[in-house]
């Protein structure tokens, strides 16, 4: 099951040629929606003529998926706040006009240029389509420009599983105390089969997870991190490989999914459940 059957359709208005132009992502692709001769526009745009914007933003877009080195300032979803966005404009300027290179300071300037105006151009849910684009390559191997690839996706993986798994535990507020409070390991690496030990309470109270660095794009962009309370390891398809289905909604998948049990005293460990789940009404339930 590819990710983006199941992430949710994105529209944002640019301004270009004089108007208010829509660009759209779906199913995987960015679509320029008032360019209906965009071929034609392409090739003059080759032969040195005027780029209009959202041909601009479409190049742009698709440097970044090539590139990767965006994946940086990405990594730490509590940075990306509105001012944190206001901050990188601001820099975005001061790079043209001076040469000051405050953000990406790992790329060359060209590059991290590039991979600023992205960021700035484009907003927090594109950029992580964006994101879960290159996580797909890295797992299919085609590779990106950026070397650190691999491991920021790792790294952006560790945060946006620990805040799903402190969504899935918080409904247990009262019995464990607050669920941002209970010790989390995470561990990220390729090829591994998901796994989950440790307890929410008692004198060993604490949680390892174990995932592979897929886990972005094949759970949590695709709308999964979360399945009726409980958190996702693991999404696989149930269709056969290659088929098509047209309508998002009534897509099935197998979950592997983390409730928790009673153990001897009052300790809460994690069972693992392999559960046919179904996507329905923008999101996942369990079947």
């Amino acid at each position: 099951m590819t990710w983006w059957r199941t992430a949710a359709e994105l529209t944002m208005a640019v301004g270009c040629e004089g108007r208010r132009h829509r660009l759209r992502w779906r199913q995987g692709r960015l679509e320029l929606l008032d360019h209906p001769e965009l071929e034609a526009e392409l090739a003059m745009v080759g032969l040195g003529g005027p780029e209009p914007a959202c041909v601009s933003l479409l190049h742009l877009w698709d440097e970044a998926v090539v590139d990767g080195g965006f994946l940086a300032e990405w990594v730490d979803e509590t940075r990306l706040s509105p001012s944190w966005f206001s901050w990188l404009a601001m820099a975005l300027e001061r790079m043209r006009s001076e040469g000051f290179h405050e953000f990406l300071r790992g790329l060359p300037p060209a590059r991290a240029q590039r991979m600023g105006q992205f960021l700035d151009s484009f907003p927090l849910p594109w950029i992580d389509r964006a994101s879960a684009t290159v996580s797909l390559a890295v797992a299919d191997g085609a590779g990106v420009v950026c070397d650190h690839a691999p491991d920021l996706l790792a790294a952006g993986v560790s945060h946006r599983l620990r805040r799903a798994f402190v969504d899935a535990v918080g409904g247990r507020q009262l019995a464990v105390g607050a669920a941002a409070l209970v010790p989390l390991r995470i561990v990220v690496e390729p090829g591994v089969d998901p796994s989950i030990g440790g307890s929410l309470t008692g004198t060993d109270r604490g949680v390892t997870l174990v995932v592979d660095r897929s886990w972005l794009h094949r759970v949590w962009a695709a709308a999964g991190p979360v399945v009726d309370g409980r958190l996702t390891l693991e999404l696989a398809p149930d269709e056969p490989s290659g088929s098509s289905v047209s309508a998002v909604s009534g897509v099935s998948a197998a979950a592997t999914l983390v409730g928790w049990s009673p153990s001897s005293g009052r300790e809460l460990r994690p069972v693992i459940e392999r559960l046919p789940v179904r996507f329905v009404d923008h999101r996942w339930r369990i079947a």
